[in-house]
């Protein structure tokens, strides 16, 4: 029973410290669009859209002139004034929110699509009479290889091996996305790859 509490503890406390920057972010947006709302109103009212639009002109008006302003602070950011501005920034904010710079990367990984960038070569390793499906990733001069062995549900997780080189057949024109998904697919189409 204590053990429960102890893991429902936890779990609360860990769920605080994920919604807490989250919801400053979201206070953050809040509060800035409610200020771009307000000047876009005073835009609106000046040049007759509120009177075509209705109410909504004010929000419409003020996500058009925060998407701009956004814009520009991304050609700014790339001065280097700038740029140690919004490093001075982050630093603060990741002293002051906890959690803000796990948040911050994910927000990045979603925003940027980065290729990730692949070390592997396939190969195909010896083990007795059989041919194993693997990847190679360091060998030395004096003959020795390390291999990874994925496992057949095609995760990232397999077993690491230091085997002879002779033992390594590298598959040269075998991409490897092709070979991941032969794996996933319980092999199918291995008898192919070169």
């Amino acid at each position: 029973m204590d053990n429960f509490f102890q893991r429902s503890k936890e779990n609360c406390i860990s769920g605080i410290l994920f919604l807490l920057p989250v919801l400053i972010l979201l206070l953050l947006v809040k509060k800035v669009f409610g200020y771009f709302a307000k000047f876009g109103s005073g835009i609106a009212k000046a040049i007759g859209l509120d009177q075509i639009l209705g109410p909504n002109a004010a929000n419409f008006i003020g996500a058009l002139i925060l998407l701009i302003f956004v814009y520009i602070c991304g050609y700014l950011v790339r001065l280097a004034f700038f740029k140690r501005i919004s490093d001075g920034i982050d630093l603060k904010l990741k002293e002051i929110i906890p959690g803000y710079e796990k948040h911050k990367d994910m927000a990045k990984k979603q925003l940027i699509n980065e290729p990730k960038v692949e070390t592997d070569l396939p190969a195909l390793i010896k083990f007795g009479d059989y041919w194993r499906p693997g990847f190679l990733t360091e060998q030395d001069e004096q003959g020795n290889a390390v291999v990874v062995i994925p496992n057949s549900d095609g995760s990232d997780n397999g077993k690491i091996y230091i085997v002879p080189v002779q033992c390594v057949k590298i598959l040269q024109e075998t991409p490897i996305s092709t070979l991941k998904s032969s794996i996933k697919a319980s092999g199918k189409g291995l008898l192919g790859y070169k």
